[in-house]
């Protein structure tokens, strides 16, 4: 019974580190990885848990990194306006708006950081979680099928 109840509270510790490991930025990608190829053939719970948050991982690095892109073509663009501009002239409006919506990427990467935890605290307590979307895909992927006994 002690051996069962402490591979549990692996299963969720390893789950949980999967799914935290969003906080990384970027590395977390790895640690869901290594744990999902060294969790697999022990526990479907763990595996799913980790390669879940692998994927959202890697998604949600390509969503970070396409938000600061697109700010700094956006902040490029408002540079353009004070090029034509005397150097004791106040900046226009639009430079003001381009650096004030620099906090629309630290919004995205704080909600993706939000989620990542959220899964991290469900499955620490022992509940099955599930990205949107992310989840059911990887389930009927068929990498989490049961080995048949024949």
């Amino acid at each position: 019974m002690a051996e069962e109840a402490r591979m549990d509270t692996e299963n969720r510790l390893l789950a949980a580190l999967a799914h935290g490991s969003i906080m990384a930025q970027g590395l977390g990608v790895v640690a869901g990885i290594v744990i999902y190829l060294t969790q697999r053939e022990k526990s479907r719970f763990v595996a799913l848990q980790a390669l879940q948050a692998a994927v959202f991982q890697v998604i949600a690095l390509i969503l970070v990194i396409g938000s600061w892109l697109v700010w700094g073509v956006f902040y490029a663009i408002t540079w353009i306006p004070l090029m034509n501009i005397a150097d004791d002239a106040a900046p226009p409006p639009i430079f003001w708006i381009g650096i004030i919506s620099m906090v629309i990427p630290f919004i995205v990467m704080i909600v993706i950081g939000l989620y990542g935890l959220i899964g991290a605290v469900q499955v620490w307590r022992g509940k099955d979680f599930r990205y949107l979307f992310i989840g059911r895909w990887l389930e009927r992927s068929g990498l989490f099928e049961q080995p048949s006994e024949d």
